[in-house]
This record gives structure tokens, sequence and C-alpha cells, in this order.
């Protein structure tokens, strides 16, 4: 049995989905606060998964999660703050419980979904909570490996769901800092079969992998790119990060569904680039370009302008 938390995010969904098909038994801890009509929980019962409801900051539930289970894949984590989810809890709470957990329960499998940025001087909140996170990890006894990536996307991915947030219905887009910072984003199935393929690969314990996509945006050009998208101006001004940084933290604050705040912020305008060689070496993985999330996503537009 291998425990998965974070199955219902973009990345810890496709590693269930890539378990089952090698026919492994899988159990998923889930807060199931999502909407029920949205969620793949139902889905995941009818397939054979062994769903788990509750919170894996709290000791009990995941004493309850790793019992009987050989591994976990910790896949679960919020770049934003929400009243019942904070960030810090969830990241490094979150793993110092499941790994207690699993070591009275006997598991010796740990694998950490962490990200690009994770360093000892992180000034993001986000970055440093999974350092802080990673270093639990690597003390742990357990034979770990932690994969770094790169921003994740999919169609319906955080990621996303920011870059659309920022220039929805707006004449001039605004550009935080200089808008030059770099990522290699990443397909969250790419990062997921890296991920198995780990599972039980000897080589990969007690390693770190970066993990990057195909190509290098800078922020500029992905805000550009979803203008293009979506239809929307591409007109756009610049204005200093420490102005930027506390106007999304007051953004979040006053429209609480809105994906960004000044933690996220702080993410967006960092950089998130490492070299491809390493993981490609590694892993079977013909990477995905992010140009084909945009592509989708202007077909998307198109066909909602089409019904109305």
């Amino acid at each position: 049995m291998i425990l998965v938390t974070g199955a219902t995010g973009s990345v810890g969904s496709k590693v269930v989905d890539a378990l089952l098909e090698q026919q492994a038994e899988v159990r998923i801890l889930t807060r199931g606060q999502s909407d029920w009509a949205e969620s793949r929980l139902p889905q995941f019962r009818r397939l054979g998964v062994d769903v788990m409801v509750g919170d894996m900051r709290s000791r009990k539930t995941a004493e309850k999660a790793v019992n009987g289970c050989k591994g976990i894949i910790n896949c679960a984590g919020v770049m934003r703050s929400t009243p019942d989810a904070d960030i810090e809890s969830v990241i490094i709470d979150g793993a110092m419980n499941l790994i207690e957990a699993g070591k009275e329960a006997g598991v010796q499998r740990f694998i950490q979904l962490s990200c690009l940025g994770a360093t000892e001087h992180a000034t993001s909140l986000y970055f440093a909570c999974h350092w802080d996170a990673e270093e639990i990890i690597k003390e742990s006894g357990l034979h770990w490996t932690i994969f770094r990536p790169s921003l994740i996307f999919e169609e319906h991915s955080f990621l996303m769901r920011v870059l659309d947030f920022w220039v929805a219905k707006v004449p001039v887009i605004v550009i935080v800092g200089s808008g030059l910072n770099r990522f290699n984003p990443i397909s969250s199935i790419d990062v997921a079969k890296c991920i198995v393929q780990s599972l039980y690969d000897r080589d990969t314990s007690g390693k770190i992998y970066e993990l990057v996509g195909p190509d290098t945006w800078d922020l500029q050009s992905m805000l550009d790119k979803m203008c293009e998208a979506r239809g929307r101006p591409l007109r756009s001004i610049r204005i200093p990060s420490f102005i930027g940084v506390p106007l999304a933290g007051l953004i979040g604050q006053l429209i609480p569904k809105s994906p960004i705040d000044s933690h996220v912020m702080r993410v967006m305008t960092s950089e998130m680039i490492a070299e491809s060689a390493p993981m490609l070496e590694k892993f079977q993985i013909k990477p995905i370009s992010m140009k084909s999330c945009y592509k989708t996503l202007a077909r998307i537009g198109k066909d909602e302008d089409e019904d109305e």
C-alpha cells in the first residue's frame, strides 16, 4: 500500500493515476474540502483507491493513514495561505507528522514534492518552509527522495489560475519587478512520472532531483502569452517589487478567492531555473512544453466566445 497526500492536486492526482496503471495498492489522505461535484474522490473510490478523509496536520490522522503502508508520497502543499490551511502548517507540520508516524509504522520509503527555490537563505515563506521540511526529511533515517520542480503547469493548475487572474479584465497588465526573472515550467504529468519511477529505484534514495520543463520563460513572457491566449491587450507597466508584493497581499485580503497574495507574488517574482540533464539522464520522460497549455486555454476561450 502506497499513501499519497495532496492526491486531489495537479501532481498528486497524476501520481495516483500512474500508480494505478502499475496496479499498485493506493491510499490517499485528503481534507475533502473541495467542491464535491468537481472532486475526483468518487472516481478514485470506483478505481479501488482507499480514500481517507482527514488532515495530515493531525498526528492521530497521520498514524491512521500510514498504517499498513510501505511508502509515502507527500505531494501536499499550498502556496497561498487560507484560514484553514496556512503554508507553514501544511508543508512543515504535515511532513513531520507523516515522517514520525511512518517511522513508528515501519514505513521505509518517503518521497517529498518540494520546489526549486527551497534554500537555506530563502526570502519567500513558501521556499523557506519547503527547505525546513527537506531538512526534517534528510534527518528522518528513511529512504527519502526529494523532488524540486520549477513552476508546475496544467490546464487547471494553480499557476494557470494565477496568470489568468493576473490579466483578467484589465486594460493594462501590471508587471511586478523587472518581469525578466526566469522559470522552467514543468508539466504535472512529467513531475508525476519522475516521482513514480523513483518509488522502487534504490539509486534515487537520499538524492534531490531538480525538475524542469524544456523551455525557459520570464514572467513578462508568461503574462503576455496568457493575454494572447485570452484575447486581451498586451499593454503593460512595471512597478517595483517593494510596492507590488504588499499590493498583492492587499488584493489577497480584499478578494478572498484571489489566487494571488504576497507569498504567491514573492514566488512569481523569483527565479526558478535549473539544468535538465540530470533529470533526463535518470528518468524516462519527454518533457511537455508549456506552450501546449496556452494553446488549450486559447481554444477553450474561443469556444466560450462562440457560445456567447
